[in-house]
């Protein structure tokens, strides 16, 4: 074979496709799972059946959760699995919710409640992209933060009055004046820089081990026996949390601010 020969033939082989292990694929199929779980939510919306929506968003979350932690679990991570993450994120725990709130009010003629309902995706793209990018960015003190609330948590608190009108029976929950105020709040949140909990190293006393898995349990035991219940008082402790982070995060920044100027 001459050189011209080799030459396209090496040509040939390197225009192969690369070939994928499965467990390459296992968190991205864990993330079209989350898509599908969110794409689900929304059809329940479109039959009214709104509980299900909310059961339907949890396991979403679940997938979504999971994809992330399997992938550094497996050394899988890729740009494609962060984009492909990213896009459903902005899917299921932007846009689905935020169309579901809407339909649950009944179609509002109302422009204002309307201008939330695009404030709320606008801002979850924002917070997604601005997450993104602040990946490589955080100190170390910040590793336990996120600037903002979260995607996810800001669906979840979008879909709270869903559950308060189911739980407590109350029907003012509908009002497009009142939902609209709750989504402008959230939408802020994402895109703030107000330090919010994220829980990936959180870490406990050895004294407390024991009274945790306790909580874990029976909040765990709430969530499968009823899932609407179990959500809001998910949702009602983060919502809780919320003002005690920045208190915790303005500590940990002073002690590294102080540690830094007695290296200097």
């Amino acid at each position: 074979m001459n050189n011209k020969g080799l030459k396209l033939a090496k040509k040939a082989f390197q225009s192969r496709p690369r070939r994928f292990s499965i467990l390459w694929m296992l968190p991205n199929f864990l993330t079209v799972c989350a898509l599908i779980f969110g794409l689900q939510a929304m059809y329940q919306a479109l039959l009214g059946r709104w509980d299900n929506v909310i059961i339907m968003i949890i396991i979403a979350a679940v997938f979504d959760m999971l994809d992330g932690r399997v992938a550094r679990l497996l050394k899988s991570t890729s740009d494609f699995g962060m984009q492909l993450d990213s896009l459903s994120d902005f899917v299921v725990f932007g846009a689905v919710p935020a169309f579901s709130i809407f339909l649950w009010i009944g179609n509002p003629v109302n422009n204002l409640f309307w201008i939330a309902i695009v404030l709320f995706i606008i801002c979850a793209a924002l917070r997604l992209a601005r997450f993104n990018s602040e990946l490589s960015e955080r100190p170390s003190y910040a590793k336990n933060y996120f600037s903002g609330i979260p995607t996810p948590a800001a669906a979840f608190l979008l879909l709270l009055p869903i559950a308060l009108e189911n739980i407590l029976e109350i029907t003012y929950f509908r009002s497009p004046e009142i939902i609209s105020f709750w989504i402008v709040v959230i939408s802020i949140g994402m895109v703030s820089n107000l330090p919010t909990f994220s829980g990936k190293v959180f870490q406990i006393p050895k004294s407390l081990v024991i009274p945790m898995l306790v909580i874990l349990a029976l909040l765990s035991n709430a969530i499968i026996s009823n899932p609407i219940k179990g959500f809001t008082i998910l949702v009602l402790i983060y919502l809780v949390s919320i003002p005690f982070a920045p208190l915790f995060y303005i500590r940990l920044k002073r002690k590294a601010e102080a540690l830094q100027e007695k290296v200097e």
